[in-house]
């Protein structure tokens, strides 16, 4: 069994504009839900699972993260300067240059069962990729992985051959594939110019090819992101109420 990361790397340099009804003074990282931003959360699970380093990368109000890892032990924050005109590929390159071990990786905006991170954490293979089962949430990003290791992900079904899970956002990366990423991220922008390159559907697939990342499906995970204002809403009204349930705390009046 491999050993499990205590490093975590956090996507969190996006502008946010489709949240922009729900938060435009703050990064979209800190929308709180349960009177707890979600960044927060996941520094507080990620630490209290042994993971003691966390690397945010920022960039649209990063002013935001770095306070935030001033007060914080344990986290440290690198800017995305070009994160404006470049995609998410590129924030994980920022963060490659000071991580150099396995290390779980997840956006900013996620509200997640606390055992997301103990089925990745657990997992016996160092490449590990989350999914769920379908969560009509809109938006989605689904896997393709024949035999139980990744082959293809798109937000079209009709794209694949048969559809496995729903990406949850949360990876675990050993460092060959990280260095994988790295190189088909520089063949991208070699290529085409830009780096407007996305880090799961594009450079993870890419890189699975060689270095192969195990399907860890979690069915009936409790999950949401705050891409839209809609997401958001399906997190505080359906999501968070159905975790505190599960808790077994009490429901507010």
């Amino acid at each position: 069994m491999a050993t499990s990361p205590t490093t975590a790397v956090v996507l969190a340099a996006g502008m946010g504009t489709r949240l922009r009804s729900v938060v435009s003074d703050r990064p979209k990282g800190f929308v709180e839900i349960g009177g707890e931003s979600l960044i927060g959360r996941s520094i507080r699970l990620l630490q209290d699972r042994g993971v003691g380093r966390i690397v945010i990368v920022s960039g649209h109000m990063g002013e935001a993260y770095d306070k935030l890892a001033q007060e914080t032990v344990g986290v440290e924050t690198v800017e995305n300067a070009a994160f404006a005109t470049t995609g998410s590929m590129a924030s994980l390159a920022c963060a490659l240059e000071r991580v150099d071990e396995d290390f779980i990786l997840l956006e900013s905006d996620l509200f997640y069962e606390e055992r997301a991170l103990d089925a990745l954490l657990e997992a016996e293979e160092r490449n590990v990729l989350l999914a769920s089962g379908p969560t009509g949430a809109t938006d989605e990003v689904w896997i393709e992985a024949p035999g139980g290791f990744l082959s293809a992900m798109s937000k079209d079904a009709e794209d694949l051959g048969e559809v496995f899970g729903e990406l949850v956002g949360i990876v675990r990366v050993s460092r060959p594939l990280a260095r994988a990423m790295a190189d088909a991220y520089a063949a991208f922008v070699e290529k085409n110019g830009h780096g407007r390159m996305a880090y799961e559907t594009d450079a993870l697939v890419e890189a699975a090819v060689e270095h192969p990342v195990a399907l860890c499906l979690v069915p009936d995970l409790l999950w949401g992101e705050g891409d839209y204002e809609s997401h958001y809403l399906r997190v505080r009204d359906e999501g968070f109420p159905r975790w505190r349930e599960a808790q077994g705390a009490p429901q507010s009046p």
